[in-house]
């Protein structure tokens, strides 16, 4: 799980440096396994004017640009892009410079002119696809600047290892929670609720559930009028930070809110959905024996009944929790958006994902548990950020269907219990501002503690998980060091050990090599 430090900061208060951040979060299990500067790969990329431009003398298609980066004198470039004119401010990857493509940057000799540097097109640099012509920035960028300041480029990435039991920290809010639970900071949980016009959602599509089993939460929303194009900058930079390849604005936003909440969504096309004019008809059931299905990534797919596939009447349409299909994906011409935010087995989820060989991030999420009572939220958040980056009006209302939702999980924390299995003193107020910080409910006395656990924590079910909380949160560390009590716990070798040693060390002393044999083997062998 890779976390922007800048998108972690708008979450919550981070008041500690870098390594004493990093000491904590791995105290508490969620070890910090590299730290990753963002802006490394622009390094030697500065802001530079363009002072003249001239055509080359022995090229049609190539300009000899000079160009001020802020050095002792402008350098003289080759460049083959048409969009530049003298005066314009581009970015300039100097002598030197490795881009983010592989790109090494060198002194070359472009049809006898000498280029002493390269003005870069967005896909150069990693911030799009457009490489059509040069990145043409405001006219009041400071000239010298280094690039990846100039754009806010400069960001610190954490890659955690999340462990298989807690799904809840597979997202940037999750972990400004235990960040926010381990320093005493309020982390806020990012919410949106979508402006909504025309015709009810409900009135154009129902969906139908076949095993509650395999898929205990199913919800839609619909977005219609959007305009399919690049994503805004700040939202590409983010889903990059984050480990995933920008693609367009509805795509982005529906990984922006994965990475963002931990839960998974797809968007599918909606006019490839059944009959046009007709209701979409979802149904969420197991694939047929031999049904097949081409995936997004092109592949025809055969499927199995242990696998579980989102359908319309005319088949399969999707891999429920791991792929969509390539016949409904949205492409530059889709107007109207079917979005999907639900909730999957685990089990059939990581089955189908080792079987067809197909991880993704989103089968990452479903296989650890993907929190049912997330799936509202996470729907009407991304359906507000497609509207804002691809315009369209969302529908009023959200298809809601939850066949089994989760039991509530209350559990009671002894406080005599909590110090006699770590040896130390925590008040019940400590154990509560803890459970407080972590999300969870809290009451109760000065001995007992009643604690109501949120579904999104499914590690959570006996006492000792809570002592578990209290010690990782409060620290580890401060647990005092004892020696075990009780007899018998001297130990030392028998006297035939200590023979044997003595006989090995002899015996390797005199030359002699020691082999290690396989411990179940057959005796005669």
């Amino acid at each position: 799980m890779r976390v922007s430090l800048s998108w972690l900061r708008e979450l919550v208060d981070i008041d500690l440096p870098l390594p004493a951040l990093v000491d904590r979060l791995d105290m508490t299990g969620t070890a910090v396994e590299a730290v990753h500067s963002a802006g490394a790969a622009l390094e030697k990329v500065v802001v530079g004017e363009v002072l003249t431009r001239e055509q080359h003398p022995d090229a049609d298609r190539l300009s000899v640009a000079r160009v001020d980066v802020g050095g002792e004198s402008p350098l003289e470039i080759v460049c083959g892009a048409d969009n530049y004119a003298p005066g314009d401010r581009v970015p300039v990857a100097l002598v030197g410079a490795l881009l983010p493509n592989g790109m090494k940057i060198k002194k070359s000799k472009l049809r006898g002119v000498v280029s002493r540097g390269m003005m870069c097109s967005p896909i150069e640099l990693g911030l799009g696809k457009d490489a059509d012509g040069l990145l043409i920035l405001p006219a009041d960028a400071p000239v010298g600047m280094p690039f990846a300041e100039y754009r806010d480029l400069d960001d610190t990435v954490l890659e955690l290892e999340i462990t298989p039991n807690r799904p809840d920290c597979l997202s940037v809010a999750g972990v400004a929670r235990e960040v926010g639970a381990v320093t005493g900071k309020e982390s806020k949980w990012p919410a949106a609720t979508p402006d909504e016009s025309g015709q009810p959602a409900a009135e154009r599509c129902t969906v139908e559930i076949a095993e509650p089993e395999l898929c205990p939460r199913y919800t839609a929303r619909i977005i219609e009028g959007v305009g399919i194009g690049p994503s805004p900058e700040w939202l590409a930079r983010k889903v990059a930070a984050a480990g995933a390849r920008p693609i367009n604005n509805v795509v982005d936003a529906t990984n922006y809110v994965m990475f963002e909440l931990g839960q998974p969504l797809h968007a599918f096309d909606m006019d490839t959905l059944g009959p046009a004019g007709d209701a979409v008809r979802i149904i969420v059931r197991r694939a047929d024996k031999g049904e097949d299905l081409v995936t997004l990534d092109g592949q025809d797919r055969q499927l199995s009944e242990e696998m579980v596939v989102i359908a319309d009447p005319g088949g399969s349409v999707a891999l429920a929790g791991v792929m969509g299909g390539l016949k409904t994906e949205v492409s530059d011409g889709t107007k109207n958006i079917l979005l999907e935010s639900a909730s999957f087995d685990p089990t059939r989820i990581s089955q189908t994902s080792r079987t067809l060989g197909l991880m993704s991030e989103a089968s990452v999420r479903f296989e650890r548990r993907v929190d049912a009572e997330g799936c509202a939220a996470a729907v009407d958040r991304a359906a507000a950020l497609i509207a804002e980056v691809a315009g369209g009006t969302v529908a009023p209302g959200v298809v809601d269907e939850y066949p089994l939702p989760p039991e509530p999980v209350r559990l009671q924390l002894r406080l005599e219990r909590l110090n006699s299995f770590l040896g130390t003193s925590i008040s019940a107020e400590e154990a509560s501002d803890i459970f407080s910080g972590l999300g969870l409910g809290v009451s109760g006395s000065a001995d007992v503690l009643d604690v109501d656990v949120p579904s999104y924590r499914p590690d959570i079910v006996r006492e000792v998980d809570l002592v578990e909380e209290v010690v990782r949160v409060w620290g580890m560390d401060r647990v005092a060091s004892t020696m075990p009590a009780g007899p018998g716990r001297i130990g030392g070798l028998t006297r035939a050990q200590r023979w044997r040693e003595r006989l090995g060390e002899a015996m390797r002393a005199a030359g002699l090599n020691e082999a290690m044999t396989y411990a179940f083997s057959q005796p005669e062998d």
